[in-house]
């Protein structure tokens, strides 16, 4: 594979400049013949590559691990980044100076308890929005509620520790997030929290979270692997908008 996607003539080009207002968004559809360690490996080898390549270093760089487990980077000059992957789909994204937050659930996946996880773990007022839809639209209402949740976890560096019902979101009649409505403890204002959600098809249901200054989001996609970490890239990068966005 390549060290980064290959343009259209097959020269190995670089990721486009991150800009100090920007947050690019890169995507990854792998081979549907690679298991989960293999989606793994493939993430975290784009990974890696993207970071060397905006911090300018052109060196692998070591990533350590916060507190809650939170990768980071101690020698990337300041970019931020976080990565997701669920079945076959990997979401990376990278900012400078702002830490963020991705989270990409795969529709197709293991079906869950809906509203006992709801009831448990979740403000009452969203689990009682959730009891309220029924069938695909209440898994599906369910999967954006969790990714949203899971992206602002992940931006603070808390994780789950921090706790699913201390962050309430405001919903739609459908169950769609529209805000950060609340959240506790020194999480910053809500108003100051900024949410990108992106659903590909039916497949997956994804998120992006920060807390800071409004950016432009760029969604971006990694030329696929054949079928393995060590096979050749495929197309291009892209760049291309988000399907869907809110803003809190």
């Amino acid at each position: 594979m390549s060290d980064l996607p290959l343009s259209a003539g097959g020269a190995r080009s670089a990721p486009p400049p991150l800009a100090d207002d920007e947050i690019h968004l890169w995507q990854l559809r792998a081979d549907a013949g690679l298991g989960p360690r293999g989606v793994s490996a493939l993430a975290h080898l784009h990974l890696g590559r993207l970071l060397s390549a905006y911090s300018g270093g052109g060196r692998p760089l070591a990533i350590a691990r916060g507190p809650h487990g939170k990768p980071y980077a101690p020698e990337a000059g300041g970019i931020e980044f976080n990565v997701s992957h669920s079945g076959h789909h990997v979401l990376i994204a990278f900012a400078r100076g702002q830490p963020l937050g991705v989270d990409l659930e795969s529709v197709a996946g293991r079906r869950r308890a809906i509203l006992t996880i709801a009831e448990r773990f979740f403000a009452p007022d969203e689990a009682a929005a959730l009891a309220r839809l029924d069938g695909d639209r209440q898994h599906l209402a369910f999967l954006r509620l969790w990714t949203c949740k899971e992206a602002v976890l992940k931006a603070m560096g808390s994780g789950l520790h921090f706790g699913l019902d201390r962050l309430r979101f405001s919903l739609d009649a459908d169950g769609q997030p529209r805000a950060v409505a609340q959240i506790v403890g020194d999480a910053g204002d809500p108003a100051r929290w900024h949410l990108y959600r992106q659903e590909a098809a039916a497949e997956t249901v994804a998120a992006l979270a920060w807390n800071g200054p409004e950016r432009r989001v760029r969604s971006l996609t990694i030329g696929t692997a054949a079928e393995s970490p060590g096979g050749e890239a495929g197309p291009p990068a892209t760049d291309r908008p988000l399907s869907t966005s809110t803003s809190a």
